[in-house]
């Protein structure tokens, strides 16, 4: 049995964002119109919406994403984010056993960054790899960095001699939130199986 594809469910408050760039101003145009009809009070937000909307697309994109679901929302005079993307990798080494390659790092400090290394129960594809943790993420063309919220969940593909990974990835620079936003990057995970030739 082999993986044609792969699905994951995020919350209705948050966005599915198209990814490719020939696609991606217009789905986020319609997306951002759709959404303040139905939550008239993020109008405020229309252009800091639009332009996290299509920031958040273009680093998916060039990091090799293939899903990416996207929170924005107004909070007082700023906007909140958050992220989940798939990725699909190469294992390392062509060993799909993962754990034996992420390393924790302590936590240093109230400000510091820090990894742990867990494994959790997905249905469909069992005990799997974990990290969580604050790490600094860099932006893209050399803009610099952002503390942020990382969780990362590495599901082999299924067969006897996995050689890819399916990377899913959780974060947000929303570093007081930490319990409630790890909670629902977990809850989304959650959701993640693949779709096997039979399905497709």
């Amino acid at each position: 049995m082999s993986a044609a594809g792969f699905s994951i469910t995020i919350p209705d408050s948050w966005f599915e964002i198209e990814l490719h760039p020939d696609a991606r101003n217009a789905a986020i145009g319609s997306l951002v119109e759709e959404r303040l009809r139905e939550v008239p009070e993020l109008r405020e937000h229309r252009a800091a919406l639009a332009r996290v909307l299509r920031e958040t697309a273009r680093r998916a994109y060039d990091s090799g994403a293939r899903f990416c679901g996207t929170l924005v929302a107004g909070l007082g005079g700023a906007v909140m984010t958050a992220t989940v993307t798939v990725t699909i990798v190469d294992a390392p080494n062509e060993d799909a056993a993962v754990a034996q390659y992420l390393t924790a790092v302590p936590k240093r400090g109230p400000d510091s960054i820090w990894r742990q290394v867990e494994s959790t129960e997905l249905p469909g594809a069992g005990r799997v790899p974990r990290t969580r943790g604050v790490d600094d993420v860099t932006l893209p063309d050399g803009a610099g960095w952002i503390r942020s919220l990382v969780m990362q969940t590495f599901v082999p593909f299924p067969g006897p001699n996995p050689v890819r990974v399916a990377l899913i990835t959780g974060s947000s620079p929303l570093l007081a939130l930490e319990s409630e936003l790890f909670d629902v990057f977990d809850a989304i995970t959650g959701t993640f199986r693949f779709i096997t030739d039979q399905e497709a």
